[in-house]
């Protein structure tokens, strides 16, 4: 495993700037936002006259929902965004074959649009957005003081974290075989796993935390379930299950789903309290979910049995038989013999220099000229060509034809298969990887002691390397730049979400947070909830249950959501449609809301 180190400055560089932007705000820090007390329209009953009032007292608040709109209608273009970036860049690369564009080059539109259509990137794009209108309209100290003293970034960070911990070779082997054990009870077909995946990974949520359990439910099913090409509804079904689950699978403890964990303490909640009263019942509605999915899909899973079954079988095969450094051993001692006997590298050498002899009796000649033309010593010119010439040569060898090069001028070989090999992870590796999982979740409101724990797994990741999978920091951190971005953006929508649900009785507000929760994120729902004055219990089981219910309708509905889709889109081709997840995941949001809403 090689940890890329530009990729490493870039964590510790975007994270110490989180943590240092931690501190509390100095005295004469601009009062921006406004608190919703500073409105003083208590005396207002209607919602539309509080909005229109808060909107005269601070036309600022207006500007900042509609940037918000426009990321959010921004989310459900990001499809058309990928299909222009996909038609432009194979246009380019045909004029790539026929020569019209040079080799290597890429299409800088396409490359644009392929931005503009990462879901990720979406909020941080518009983020910038909000940020540059709130100098406009303010000034500068009062853009930065929003960000640096207003908007509280631990949760993005903790994601990156989590995800990167929760991805890692041996936390992903422990949760196989746990799964492995589980679905071999239920028969071990591929209807058990998916059964398996889908109810334990989002309970289990309530325990590692909630964005650890999606990275570990969605990594799974990457591996057991989209690797096998179902259907496209099936993929949506399953991404939509997948999001609802996780988002109510957290609420069987007080700590581990970020909707909850808002109102955890203002409200006194603790773990015996959302296990009596939400956690039972969102076991049940996961379930409920499940069987109705499989119910629908149980033919297609049958279908898929077959192909899952030769999955399995090879997989088996490869641990007990064909071990990898006995087939590997087997072919080096084969290519060994072949090269004795048919003298490969002598031959290519020889013909490699034949073909340097014709280019430089073309080119030598004048570009030595010429540079002797410009005061350049004849023979340092002569050795120069000649050793980049090889050099050219050898590059393009490198990357067309390694193994007919000499071993020593072979380039580093990157195994793609490298992260299915199947040499087993030492128990004291294990441990420390969970000993790593199990600080960052006990400190997961603490940047200065997640952060460096952390950069500390990175050492030992590259250290223990043989045992690990490749690190790709890519997805979290693009998950962390998603999430930074919306929260950026929902501090600043506390001025109507907060009268909407305090003008709301029972039912009406447990259906509008989760109608709010699919554009928002269903934490600022419930701790925008806290600041509503009076609000009676169950009024507040009324929208916490709205809100976790809806976590799976969007991708900004839920936090753990961007993880699990970042894992997961290459098997949409990248184009994962808005549209698709809501219609996936209405129905086990009306079977979970209705669940709460019942028992």
């Amino acid at each position: 495993m090689q940890l890329r180190p530009v990729a490493v400055i870039l964590l510790i560089l975007t994270l110490s700037g989180f943590v240092a932007a931690a501190g509390g705000p100095p005295a004469d820090a601009p009062d921006f936002p406004p608190s919703l007390e500073g409105y003083k329209d208590q005396e207002l009953d209607s919602i539309f006259a509080i909005l229109g009032s808060r909107i005269q007292q601070q036309p600022f608040n207006l500007v900042a929902s509609l940037i918000f709109l426009c990321a959010i209608v921004h989310t459900f273009l990001t499809g058309r965004f990928m299909v222009v970036a996909h038609r432009w860049a194979h246009d380019h690369e045909e004029k790539i074959k026929n020569g019209s564009a040079p080799r290597g080059s890429v299409h800088h539109g396409a490359e644009i649009f392929h931005f503009l259509g990462e879901v990720e990137a979406v909020f941080g794009i518009w983020a910038a957005v909000l940020v540059a209108a709130i100098a406009f309209f303010f000034d500068w100290t009062t853009a930065k003081g929003y960000i640096l003293y207003r908007v509280n970034f631990t949760e993005p960070m903790f994601v990156v974290v989590i995800m990167t911990l929760a991805a890692t070779r041996p936390i992903l082997i422990v949760a196989e075989q746990a799964m492995w054990r589980i679905a071999n009870l239920l028969g071990g077909t591929i209807t058990a796993w998916w059964w398996a995946i889908l109810t334990i990974a989002p309970i289990l949520g309530s325990f590692i935390t909630e964005p650890a359990a999606m990275t570990i439910a969605a990594l799974l099913l990457a591996d057991k379930f989209y690797s096998l090409a179902p259907s496209r509804k099936f993929k949506y079904a399953t991404l939509g299950l997948l999001f609802v689950n996780i988002s109510v699978g957290g609420t069987l403890t007080s700590y581990a789903a970020p909707p909850v964990l808002m109102v955890a303490a203002p409200w006194q909640w603790d773990t015996a309290f959302m296990l009596t009263h939400f956690g039972w019942k969102a076991v049940l509605g996961i379930l409920a979910a499940n069987l109705a999915y499989f119910i629908v899909f149980r033919a297609e899973l049958n279908r898929l049995q077959e192909t899952f079954a030769m999955q399995i079988l090879k997989d088996e095969i490869q641990r007990r038989y064909l071990k990898r450094a006995d087939v590997e051993a087997m072919v080096d001692e084969c290519a060994s013999r072949l090269g004795d006997r048919f003298h490969f590298f002598e031959t290519f050498s020889t013909e490699l220099k034949k073909a340097r002899q014709e280019l430089s009796q073309r080119m030598e000649e004048r570009v030595i000229t010429e540079m002797v033309a410009k005061g350049v010593d004849r023979e340092m010119a002569h050795q120069a060509f000649k050793e980049r010439n090889r050099e050219i040569q050898l590059r393009r060898m490198r990357q067309d034809l390694p193994g007919l090069l000499p071993p020593e001028d072979r380039p580093e070989f990157l195994d793609p298969d490298w992260d299915h090999r199947d040499d087993p992870v030492p128990w004291w590796v294990t441990l420390v990887h969970i000993a790593f999982m199990g600080w960052t979740i006990v400190n997961a409101h603490y940047p200065p002691f997640f952060i460096p724990g952390m950069l500390f797994y990175l050492g030992f990741a590259q250290v223990t390397a043989p045992y690990q999978n490749r690190l790709n920091l890519k997805p979290a951190l693009l998950v962390g730049f998603f999430l930074g971005g919306l929260v950026i953006h929902g501090g600043l929508q506390g001025w109507w979400i907060e009268p909407v649900l305090g003008n709301l009785t029972e039912i009406p507000l447990m259906l509008g947070a989760t109608i709010l929760t699919a554009f928002n994120d269903n934490a600022a729902i419930t701790f925008l909830s806290t600041l509503v004055p009076n609000f009676s219990d169950a009024m507040k089981y009324a929208v916490v249950a709205g809100a976790v219910a809806g976590g799976g309708l969007t991708i900004i509905a839920n936090a753990p959501n961007p993880a699990g889709l970042s894992i997961l889109k290459s098997y949409f081709d990248e184009e994962v449609s808005p549209g698709g997840i809501f219609l996936a995941a209405a129905f086990p949001t009306i079977v979970l809301w209705l669940t709460f809403l019942v028992l």
